[in-house]
């Protein structure tokens, strides 16, 4: 999970195309390039922050919770109000096609200098930070942004842990497959068992079919 916060400068800089050209959803960008913007990103943002919630936390929980705890663990403990027009400017960003009543929103504060968190999905929130509202937009991390940046980060520096993790267990192809449901990882649970970071909810297909697509 993470959390990226831009100045309404560097906003304005993005959106003429003069810095982090190619900011989109992380899934959508090659490797290489997600670790060039990355680097980017930390040069630019004014606050950032990426947590990891474990297999175990999702397994007790389940996912949606570890969605909302990982989200307030992400947010700043005293977060700076946005500056005037600030997320307006990140909301020009959207496309035309966007369907803003889909949206899940909390109170009606885009503008009123508060701090205002914009989430990705359809999420009614449960935030427990001193935060205003929030706005959560379906693909919003292909669309917004800090949103776009946040995804990028919590991305690159997960798969660098799996990169890790493959060497502490080898055998599972983590390095590989990052920890989504591949056939070879589905092969490697089946002749390996399960490792301590495994979700155990993911490894149901042990016993019968049908998974979820990945570790975390």
């Amino acid at each position: 999970m993470g959390c990226v916060s831009f100045t309404l400068k560097t906003l304005e800089k993005i959106k003429d195309g003069e810095i982090l050209k190619g900011l989109r959803d992380s899934k959508k960008i090659p490797e290489p390039k997600r670790i060039e913007l990355r680097s980017e990103i930390l040069k630019h943002v004014s606050y950032y922050r990426v947590a990891f919630v474990s297999a175990k936390f999702i397994d007790r929980y389940n996912i949606n919770q570890a969605i909302f705890y990982g989200m307030n663990r992400c947010l700043p403990t005293n977060p700076e109000p946005f500056e005037p027009n600030r997320t307006m400017n990140e909301k020009l960003h959207l496309s035309a096609s966007t369907n803003e009543e889909k949206s899940n929103r909390n109170g009606d504060k885009l503008l009123n200098g508060g701090s205002y968190l914009l989430a990705d999905g359809n999420y009614k929130l449960k935030i427990t930070k001193p935060i205003e509202g929030y706005f959560s937009l379906p693909k919003g991390d292909d669309l917004i942004p800090s949103i776009s940046a946040a995804s990028i980060l919590a991305k690159t520096y997960r798969d660098e842990y799996m990169e890790k993790m493959d060497l502490k267990y080898p055998g599972y192809g983590f390095a590989k497959h990052k920890g989504y449901g591949t056939e070879e990882h589905r092969e490697a649970l089946l002749k390996l068992g399960i490792s301590p970071i495994h979700r155990l909810s993911f490894c149901k297909f042990l016993r019968s079919e049908g998974s979820e697509p990945s570790l975390f």
